[in-house]
């Protein structure tokens, strides 16, 4: 189940995002640097993307489809360009390179799908491109003698899905909430990549739907933090909660509010890792504070009597997005022997939400995302944890 480095640290588990640390082990920040910037195919600075495929394969890390603005900014009438790309960032020593021989794309464009990294592949799931949501699965390997990377099929989803939170326990994903077209889901189901014919099989509910949430797993637990509920009035609930799904009693319990300690908080699409036997750190994400006054805009757009009346929401709205500072940068902890949280630190650098953090040789990758309304980063930050 997982592979052992020493007898403190460097142990990575394998299921979804998990560093491994002895359980007396005292987490006190997480440092960073930058190991690389995603590039364009002519070698120029790419413009990174929001809801990329993140994950470990064969020692490489894969960083695959994603959307972005390549002309003009949403509020000025650009388009949304889906990615198929698929980029390889190898390791030798302490160096990182892209290899630039790699011409293999994801089977189609894909932006916002779930995904976590398993030893038989990373495994990703729904997502969006402009034809709408996707309800299709698929497994990424690195295979380094043909220079490729593979995919494998796995069978359709149940239903066709985006923000959808992807974790695993060896080899059994597990798929929990997303967004349908018009609702949030409160469904979670499960596959093992070992059967003979894999197939979903769902499990309990979440107590309430639930998009856009972290799902980490340690102790035969999944841990389901933060998320945003879509409503009728378009402007969605945002939530502090964190849930636990005992896997052997398959039950879900409320446990602590997220919180700095101090004040909880909502969080929804950001990133976080287990570590160890009884830790959970959270790596930015949005707390929902400019998110509920742009929704709160379009609906008040929506609803306009006149086309003036119209014109000045629009206006005040485009002031929101590009005066945005940024989202919330906070590093939390949670103990998940204690159930309670703090706050450990704040990220060095512009949080990057959309995308998830996975391990490698024993780092947090945090790899591209959304750094402000529209705007994306092409960083790969490597944390290291102290």
């Amino acid at each position: 189940m997982n592979q052992s480095f020493s007898s403190l640290i460097l142990t990575i588990f394998i299921m979804s995002a998990t560093v491994g640390f002895s359980q007396k082990t005292k987490i006190t920040n997480v440092e960073w640097k930058k190991a690389a910037q995603l590039q364009n195919a002519d070698g120029s600075l790419s413009l990174g993307f929001a809801g990329p495929i993140n994950g470990v394969s064969n020692a490489v890390l894969i960083v695959a489809g994603g959307a972005n603005f390549q002309d003009k900014m949403p509020w000025e009438g650009g388009k949304k360009h889906y990615s198929d790309e698929i980029h390889v960032l190898e390791k030798t020593g302490n160096d990182f390179h892209w290899n630039k021989k790699v011409a293999t794309t994801l089977p189609q464009p894909i932006a916002y799908p779930g995904n976590t990294s398993t030893n038989k592949g990373i495994v990703y799931v729904g997502g969006e491109n402009e034809n709408g949501l996707s309800n299709k699965a698929y497994i990424l390997n690195w295979n380094a003698d043909k220079n490729e990377v593979e995919t494998k099929s796995l069978p359709d989803f149940p239903l066709a899905i985006t923000n959808i939170a992807l974790t695993h326990s060896g080899n059994i994903v597990y798929a929990i909430g997303g967004d349908e077209a018009k609702q949030s889901s409160d469904l979670v189901f499960s596959i093992d990549l070992n059967a003979e014919k894999p197939e979903w099989k769902s499990l309990t509910k979440l107590p309430f739907a639930l998009a856009n949430s972290v799902a980490v797993i340690q102790n035969d637990t999944i841990y389901v933090i933060g998320g945003r509920t879509k409503t009728l009035s378009g402007i969605s609930d945002l939530h502090n909660t964190t849930l636990a799904f005992d896997l052997k009693k398959q039950t879900w319990k409320t446990k602590a509010n997220i919180s700095d300690g101090k004040e909880t908080t909502n969080f929804s699409a950001g990133a976080g890792v287990a570590v160890g036997n009884e830790s959970i750190l959270i790596l930015g994400g949005d707390n929902g504070t400019t998110f509920h006054k742009i929704e709160t805009f379009l609906s008040q757009i929506a609803k306009a009597a006149s086309e003036e009346e119209k014109s000045k929401l629009i206006a005040e709205k485009n002031i929101l997005n590009t005066t945005h500072k940024g989202f919330y940068n906070a590093i939390l902890l949670y103990n998940t022997h204690t159930n309670k949280w703090s706050k450990i630190g704040e990220l060095p650098f512009l949080a990057q939400v959309t995308t998830t953090a996975t391990i490698w040789n024993d780092k947090i990758v945090l790899s591209n995302g959304e750094i402000k309304p529209g705007i994306r980063t092409p960083d790969v930050m490597l944390g290291t944890i102290k």
